[in-house]
């Protein structure tokens, strides 16, 4: 009898566990079915009526997991794929400026070129300035019309004067090196983003380099030739 007493007890808690889980919603895989399965056969021919309804009664709860299992699977496994039909749906129910926003937030724009030139950048030019006729009519106003303005002004400068500029910082660098921000606010601020263009067609041509100092942090440019420098690519502010 304390054999049978301890068996009633194990069948409870399996019902407690099913409806635990079929009540609460939870995840229906912390129920180890073929476990319980197992345990409730131990005592299948020793039960008498009343053992034998409730065996039956934690049965049918494991099944109804299994099923909740197996729902939970088809989920899981529908979030992989998407139908192009189902998502072409969604899409055309969808309100234009919701799309046109969500394209926004996602979109990241990558450009790549082996050197930079003036051609280069007119284009680069001309494309950020027409995105901003597509922009939302939320968006906070930021300072590209200014970035733009500077950089449009730079772009009118004739290839001879730039290349000028970019003679007269290779004089001023000199044999020793240069912190990078004193070098580009020399002319003033108003030429600073020139001179910080110039400098990075330099570094392109391999005629200068950059090094930073880990402990001040400072930024120094100095003289090199393309053979004596590896290739990387340096993110300076202006």
């Amino acid at each position: 009898m304390p054999q049978s007493n301890k068996y009633v007890e194990l069948i409870e808690r399996i019902i407690r566990l099913c409806d635990e889980v079929i009540e609460k919603n939870i995840d229906p895989f912390i129920v180890d079915v073929k476990e319980n399965l197992e345990k409730l056969r131990e005592g299948l021919f020793e039960m008498d009526e009343k053992t034998l309804v409730m065996n039956m009664a934690a049965l049918l709860k494991l099944i109804y997991v299994i099923l909740l299992q197996q729902e939970d699977v088809k989920k899981r496994a529908s979030r992989l794929y998407l139908d192009p039909f189902l998502m072409e749906v969604r899409l055309m129910g969808l309100d234009k400026e919701k799309i046109a926003e969500a394209f926004i937030k996602a979109f990241r724009p990558i450009a790549e070129n082996e050197q930079a030139t003036m051609s280069i950048m007119r284009t680069a030019y001309g494309y950020w300035a027409n995105l901003r006729e597509y922009r939302l009519p939320e968006a906070q106003e930021a300072s590209m019309p200014n970035a733009l303005n500077t950089i449009r002004e730079i772009l009118e400068v004739e290839e001879a004067d730039f290349e000028n500029e970019m003679e007269k910082i290779l004089e001023e660098i000199g044999q020793e090196p240069v912190e990078y921000y004193d070098l580009i606010k020399r002319d003033g601020e108003e030429k600073k983003v020139l001179r910080a263009l110039a400098l990075s067609f330099l570094m392109t041509r391999g005629l200068v380099s950059i090094m930073q100092d880990p402990i001040s942090e400072k930024v120094w440019v100095f003289k090199t030739t393309p053979k004596n420098i590896d290739k990387h690519s340096v993110a300076l502010s202006i």
